[in-house]
């Protein structure tokens, strides 16, 4: 048999076959008439590596399993390590194609929940649809304002990328679906202000950035029990620490103006003096929590 023969019975290619010469999986046959000839044997080894392969071995492993070929060399003694060998691969194999699965009904479970979420018309986004809305709605009041949408689109982006990486708890639906009319309007009169402090002054802007973060606290605290929930259901620990710093670096990028900085920090700041929110809040992020 020529070597495209052996290869189309074998369900591979000349190239794979050449491929297991050099590795010296499969011996190269003899020559005649200047063409390699390919003989029976050669095919059942051929067709051993390929379902050994297709199996889920490795091509190392392949070879541990194929020297000495157990399939052709009866059982001596001083060969039952090669045994355990091939066992351990096998199992290791095996391990493998287990997790993997597990990996698959994972993924399944997600797509689930996927197809769940646009057969009920929900936008597809790694945070709660009614979030989803709420940006939307903030978004359209900021423009009746005349004001700046990037900030909007900046802050949307960061809870984004937290939902990407499991930080944004369904909590925050609750707090989100408390806001009446009015206060939705403060919220967006606030964006407005926050996007006009990169335009102010440096004394200026530091003043109207603490005057707004007393205003944003008065929101918080009316609904103080909704924001302690959100915050109670943030990952603590490693987890806690490092979405934290993640909020922080987003923030820097997003906000780079130092009056809205001081914005950030003087909300903090009044969260902290309350000693519920401070209590909460260093459970997730540590003694010593920036913004």
């Amino acid at each position: 048999m020529r070597v495209t023969k052996i290869a189309d019975l074998a369900g591979t290619t000349p190239r794979a076959v050449r491929h297991y010469h050099r590795l010296g999986l499969l011996e190269v046959p003899p020559t005649v008439r200047g063409r390699r000839e390919y003989g029976v044997g050669h095919l059942a080894r051929l067709l051993r590596i390929r379902w050994l392969a297709d199996s889920g071995l490795s091509l190392r492993q392949v070879a541990e399993v194929l020297a000495p070929d157990p399939a052709t060399c009866p059982e001596r003694p001083g060969t039952g390590s090669h045994r355990q060998v091939v066992l351990s691969d096998l199992r290791a194999v095996r391990d493998t194609i287990s997790a993997q699965r597990r990996l698959l009904a994972e993924q399944a479970q997600r797509i689930d929940a996927l197809i769940a979420r646009v057969e009920a018309g929900q936008a597809l986004a790694p945070v709660p649809s009614a979030l989803t809305r709420f940006y939307d709605a903030l978004e359209a009041r900021v423009r009746a304002l005349g004001g700046d949408v990037r900030s909007v689109h900046a802050e949307r982006q960061m809870v984004l990328v937290l939902g990407s990486l499991g930080m944004v708890p369904d909590s925050v639906v609750p707090f989100i679906e408390a806001l009446d009319d009015a206060e939705l309007d403060t919220c967006a009169q606030q964006i407005t202000t926050f996007a006009r402090l990169a335009q102010m002054p440096g004394g200026q802007g530091v003043a109207t950035a603490r005057d707004l973060a007393a205003r944003s606290m008065d929101l918080i605290s009316r609904h103080k029990h909704l924001t302690l929930a959100v915050l109670g259901d943030l990952p603590d620990g490693v987890m806690g620490h490092a979405m934290w710093h993640l909020v922080q670096v987003l923030s820097d990028a997003g906000y780079p103006c130092p009056a809205q900085h001081a914005f950030a920090s003087r909300l903090l700041e009044l969260l902290l003096a309350d000693p519920d929110f401070a209590a909460t809040i260093r459970r997730s992020a540590g003694k010593d929590p920036v913004l």
